[in-house]
């Protein structure tokens, strides 16, 4: 992909200075959210992010600043998918469905699909009916997501268990699902998760990736995500 300078690993000093880097020509940090993109997030996310907040003893001025970044991030990997013109995605992770109905929204009008997992189904279901002829839910892992999909996928996401191994697991399940030129995403990149190890490796394999902070957690840590261009190699 020609898009972007790619990040090699030997190359790779300290992740923590990536707070201004761009993908394409989008600016994560100055981009602007669409209203509907914004209401998604206030009726999904909100409340939950409100919550672990306080249970980090966040003050309201550092709440509110995170929550300027939070706001921006379903966008924003929105905008990811159109610059690499991915149709069909794959999420490993639904929770209360902020990411799987952001993604459905972007995918409006394309001949594209979600399809998403999570071992619960927590989703909001404020949007499920809205969403319903471009998104599929599956109840299970990933292992019974490759079971549920049916298209190769452009996109995916990989954000469930922070597990040492989990990350593999879900990677190895869904390989087969790839198109001939996906992109995978890989959220909580940071030390304190046990899937940091296993990021890191995938990006020492892989070798086409992107490292860039998204803001802090509402946690108040500072949270990375990581891009892999191209059909990933175990």
């Amino acid at each position: 992909m020609d898009k972007l300078t790619i990040t090699s690993w030997p190359d790779w000093k300290d992740y923590t200075s990536f707070n201004q880097e761009q993908i394409g020509a989008i600016d994560l940090f100055n981009i602007e959210v669409p209203k509907e993109y914004a209401k998604i997030w206030k009726d999904v996310s909100m409340a939950v992010q409100i919550k672990k907040a306080r249970t980090h003893k966040l003050s309201k001025d550092k709440m509110l600043e995170c929550f300027k970044q939070l706001i921006k991030r379903p966008y924003f990997l929105t905008l990811l998918a159109e610059e690499y013109n991915c149709k069909n995605i794959a999420e490993v992770g639904t929770a209360e469905g902020l990411q799987f109905y952001s993604f459905a929204h972007y995918l409006q009008g394309k001949s594209g699909h979600i399809w998403s997992c999570d071992l619960r189904d927590v989703r909001n279901k404020t949007y499920t009916e809205k969403y319903a002829r471009n998104s599929t839910f599956c109840l299970g892992g990933s292992k019974r997501l490759s079971e549920v999909i049916d298209e190769k996928i452009d996109l995916f996401y990989i954000d469930a268990s922070h597990q040492k191994g989990a990350v593999l697991d879900d990677v190895k399940n869904l390989l087969n699902q790839q198109s001939e030129n996906p992109v995978w995403i890989f959220d909580d990149f940071d030390e304190r998760f046990g899937c940091y190890e296993d990021i890191r490796s995938l990006c020492e394999k892989n070798k086409n990736f992107m490292v860039y902070r998204v803001g802090d957690a509402a946690s108040g840590n500072p949270n990375h995500q990581v891009v892999i261009f191209g059909r990933i190699l175990l």
